[in-house]
């Protein structure tokens, strides 16, 4: 007896794991969700539809993939938690998502949620496209009117089967070969047109760089820091100086004209006692006369312009008016980057190249605000890639411009040997007491008066150097010159052309004149670029006949509905749906 009763119990046990593989055993609601299994595009974990409808909808998800290439995947489950729309939105996305809904670089998923209460008679139900299917397809009104005409009145009433039935015959018969069509030519643009866009940037930013390169770059001259070289070069001046040393003039540039002027004894400067916000130090110009040694050209029309200006004043340019002369200290500038490329200095006028390719640049990053406005219409990928190419290629042209200026090999021997005056000057300035003894020690035999070592210490950009010497100087000028010794000759020498009102604020270290002067989806799933999206869309092209055919029955080796899904996602979709 005992023996039979053993063998009942394992012929029992042995029928438990036989039929256990049979029965369905619901996970645990989503998201995460479990595998999709190959072939398969309806999940009904909730246990809501007949088998019958379970085939059914299978064979029309079929048809509608072997059409277009879309995909569909129909998934319940019991998450009475997600009792609105956008948590079975969000639930919709997040299963688009991990499984890959859609076709990479398509994106034309279309996902439909059914998150349902324990009674399985009322839920949510989300119907989310990706955004190539809601853009070529069915849009989220499209989708909402479907669910609020024809699947909501039957769910309400418990008709599930049918309310699911409905829906899929809607979108079956909007599954057509032509929106197939349209989507896989607009994102296969938009794939060339992200490539055409980075090529587009590469070559302009390159074309700036090469530009530099073969004619912005200064020719090499070897120098360093331990030649210390006594010997001007001919006819060069402190404002040509400038120029030099820097590639381009600048403010420092008309400061060392109007020093130089100063030094020949052509003008003086004036502090003014006023005293307007946070600058007490209003500095006007005095002129006295030709001066002493003849001017180079732009130094003398330089001067020309101060005189136009002051003979109306009484030869005297007060601060307030000092923008009269603004004119006269741009022309100054052009013409001295007219005379350096005349001798052989610099290959163009810095000014002219700084302009050219600062308008490029301007011209760039306008463009790319124009995309970016475009952009912002169609949020397709392609014009996110060119506005982003565009304004790189602009910074990179604007910050070039700055260094397109160039000298030429003659160029680049004379700054190396400014750089050794330089280092010479600002050596001799710190063993030195004041300006008379820079003159004496005979360091640069060319500057024989403390008057030129001011000015070509400004020049050089040496203020601190000055500043310091002059210091020493005022410390040390107790001591009087001795019998027959002129001001410009003594030790202690001190610029007589710089002149200081009754009134000063502080004490007064010296001179330091300056003067300023379609609908998104179609082309792409989001407005950021995919390289993955873009990549497939791409090698869609290499075999260029059409994913659908006019007939129901053709298909595409690129898709079957015996395949997994496609890798597609939820970027940029949007959901639609309700309660029942």
């Amino acid at each position: 007896m005992k023996r039979f009763v053993t063998l009942g119990a394992v012929a029992v046990g042995l029928w438990l794991v036989l039929a256990a593989p049979a029965v369905a055993v619901a996970p645990p609601a989503g998201p995460p969700y479990p595998a999709p299994v190959t072939g398969q595009r309806v999940y009904d974990y909730a246990g809501i539809f007949s088998p019958e409808t379970i085939s059914t909808a299978e064979s029309i998800i079929a048809g509608i993939e072997r059409r277009t290439g879309a995909q569909v995947a129909v998934y319940t489950q019991v998450k009475p938690e997600s009792d609105t729309l956008d948590l079975a939105n969000a639930d919709a996305r997040a299963l688009m998502d991990q499984w890959g809904v859609g076709r990479k670089g398509f994106d034309d998923g279309l996902v439909i949620l059914f998150d349902m209460r324990p009674s399985l008679l009322h839920g949510q139900v989300s119907l989310y496209a990706g955004a190539g299917y809601r853009a070529a397809f069915l849009s989220d009104s499209d989708r909402q009117a479907i669910f609020d005409n024809d699947m909501k009145p039957l769910l309400a009433y418990g008709e599930l089967d049918g309310g699911l039935l409905a829906g899929l015959r809607d979108i079956d018969a909007n599954a057509t070969p032509d929106h197939a069509n349209a989507l896989q030519r607009d994102r296969q643009i938009n794939a060339v047109a992200v490539v055409v866009a980075l090529l587009l940037g590469f070559l302009l930013v390159m074309a700036a760089v090469l530009r530099w390169l073969l004619h912005g770059r200064d020719p090499v001259y070897i120098d360093d820091n331990s030649i210390l070289m006594a010997g001007p070069p001919p006819g060069l001046t402190p404002a040509m100086a400038t120029l030099l040393l820097a590639d381009r003039t600048s403010d420092r540039t008309i400061t060392a004209a109007l020093l130089d002027l100063a030094a020949n004894g052509a003008i003086a400067f004036k502090q003014e006692r006023r005293q307007v916000g946070d600058n007490p130090l209003h500095t006007g110009i005095t002129y006295l006369g030709a001066g002493r040694e003849p001017l180079a050209d732009p130094e003398h029309e330089l001067l020309d312009g101060i005189v136009d200006r002051s003979k109306s004043f009484g030869n005297y340019i007060g601060s307030n008016r000092l923008y009269r002369l603004k004119s006269y200290f741009d022309a100054f500038d052009k013409q001295l980057e007219t005379t350096a490329v005349a001798n052989g200095w610099l290959k163009e006028p810095p000014s002219k190249v700084v302009s050219r390719w600062a308008k490029i640049g301007c011209a760039e990053t306008s463009i790319a605000i124009v995309v970016g406005f475009v952009w912002l219409m169609f949020m397709a990928s392609m014009l996110f890639v060119l506005t982003v190419g565009l304004i790189v290629a602009g910074v990179v042209t604007l910050s070039l411009a700055y260094f397109m200026p160039a000298r030429t090999r003659q160029g680049a021997m004379l700054y190396a040997m400014l750089s050794a005056y330089k280092r010479t000057l600002a050596t001799t300035m710190s063993q030195s007491n004041s300006m008379g003894e820079v003159v004496q020690s005979h360091a640069l035999p060319w500057i024989t008066t403390p008057d030129q070592a001011m000015v070509w210490g400004v020049a050089f950009g040496l203020d601190s150097e000055v500043e310091e010497i002059l210091k020493r100087t005022l410390t040390a000028s107790a001591a009087e010159p001795e019998e027959g010794e002129d001001a410009e000759s003594s030790t202690y020498w001190y610029p007589q052309w710089w002149t200081v009102a009754s009134h000063s604020s502080g004490s007064h270290a010296g001179p330091s004149v300056s003067f300023s002067r379609a609908s998104a989806g179609l082309f792409s799933s989001s407005p950021i670029p995919n390289p993955g999206s873009i990549m497939a869309a791409l090698g869609s092209i290499a075999s260029s006949s059409s994913p659908a055919s006019s007939g129901s029955g053709g298909s595409s080796g690129s898709f079957s509905s015996a395949g997994s899904f496609g890798g597609g996602g939820g970027g940029g979709g949007g959901g639609a749906g309700g309660g029942f």
